[in-house]
């Protein structure tokens, strides 16, 4: 796994999201310092002027980037759209001024106490009108540090919230990354794991009960007619038919566990199952790319899972005469794809599909599903490692 990748992984992806949307903030705070200017001169001529449409456009981007607030694609109607503009123009310009004294004590002070702490030494003497103290350098300028900086961060906050409340008065907005919204998505992934969970216990009992149990009964009524028997040639026949049957409950055993988990991907990776499931299947099926290193073992099941399950789908339902499967693993997650020519249709809420789509929601992966009538069926996975 590359260099950044396993430094990033020691931190929890929650604490790395609050630090992206922290870090987008100060800076969208900072490309105000450019547009505040421009937002209150937008808001001279008519809403319907070049100035203002440019300016419009700067400041969507700048709270998308910076700020993670989508807006409407028509949002202000033309009499309240200098309202827009001075409001965000305003607010751009004073939260600022702060944020901007803040950073600077940050890092002029911080890396100077730093400095001085660690080569030079010495003390910083705080006085009071009453009594002064001493502190070392490098303690009290940690501590100012960390002060601006959460000071920084606190402007950055109450920045967000106050455009997306000056936006919300002119047109509809959503926040696709806030920390609510992706506490439901963990509420509604936690759900789906449950799901998951539960259709494969069923998926494994059908398979016990339509499979391994019916032949468990062949292969005790053949015992039991062999004991029955009389005849020593029908006795040895009936045996001989028994043998035959425990060695396809011995195949049809093997077949149930490698569907449940193959121990194959454990000790060889991807790229082995993966041929093997291109060489049982029915139908001609073309690897065009597998991974040629390890990664996390929960990527890699899943991505086995998805190209299971959907090859699987190919054989039952699509009448496809080829499929193409390919699995690269880039710098940060797995893309599985599996392509076929089928009669399409398929549907996305099926319980194989859904439960896929529950299996890779659990990693904070996507799947999609583009199924053209006549034409066939792509699904695509995008597992990041865990």
């Amino acid at each position: 796994m590359p260099w950044p990748t396993s430094l990033t992984a020691r931190i929890p992806r929650e604490s790395r999201m609050f630090v992206t949307r922290w870090s987008a903030s100060v800076l969208g705070i900072l490309w105000g310092v450019l547009l505040c200017l421009p937002l209150l001169l937008a808001a001279i001529p008519t809403p319907a002027s070049r100035l203002s449409r440019r300016v419009l456009a700067w400041e969507r981007s700048r709270q998308e980037r910076g700020f993670g607030i989508l807006m409407g694609s028509d949002p202000i109607s033309d009499p309240m759209k200098r309202g827009f503009f001075v409001l965000n123009g305003v607010v751009a310009g004073l939260i600022a001024i702060p944020v901007l004294n803040l950073l600077t004590g940050f890092l002029l002070v911080t890396i100077g106490s730093l400095i001085q702490g660690l080569f030079i030494g010495g003390s910083i003497t705080i006085g009071f009108d009453f009594w002064t103290i001493n502190q070392p350098t490098l303690f009290v300028g940690v501590l100012y540090g960390a002060a601006n900086l959460i000071g920084v961060i606190v402007l950055a906050e109450f920045a967000n919230w106050l455009h997306g409340r000056i936006d919300s008065r002119f047109t509809e907005t959503s926040r696709p990354n806030a920390p609510h919204t992706r506490i439901t998505q963990l509420l509604m992934t936690r759900h789906g794991v449950v799901m998951a969970i539960d259709e494969e216990r069923r998926r494994i009992e059908r398979d016990l009960h339509d499979g391994v149990q019916q032949n468990v009964v062949s292969l005790s009524v053949l015992i039991a007619r062999a004991q029955r028997a009389k005849d020593q040639d029908k006795v040895s026949a009936l045996l001989d038919d028994a043998l035959v049957q425990s060695q396809d409950l011995i195949d049809e055993m093997r077949e149930v566990a490698w569907r449940v988990y193959p121990t194959a991907l454990d000790e060889h990776g991807l790229g082995t199952v993966l041929h093997r499931v291109a060489d049982h299947c029915p139908i001609p099926v073309t690897l065009t790319a597998v991974p040629t290193r390890r990664v996390s073992q929960a990527s890699e099941s899943a991505a086995y899972f998805v190209v299971r399950e959907a090859v699987t789908n190919v054989v039952k339902h699509a009448n496809a005469s080829t499929i193409r499967i390919s699995v690269v693993a880039d710098e940060q997650k797995l893309i599985a794809e599996v392509v076929d020519d089928g009669t399409g249709g398929a549907d996305p809420a099926g319980s194989g599909l859904k439960g896929l789509s529950r299996r890779v929601g659990a990693l904070d992966g996507t799947m999609t599903i583009e199924s053209t009538e006549n034409v066939g069926t792509t699904v695509r996975a995008e597992i990041p490692y865990v």
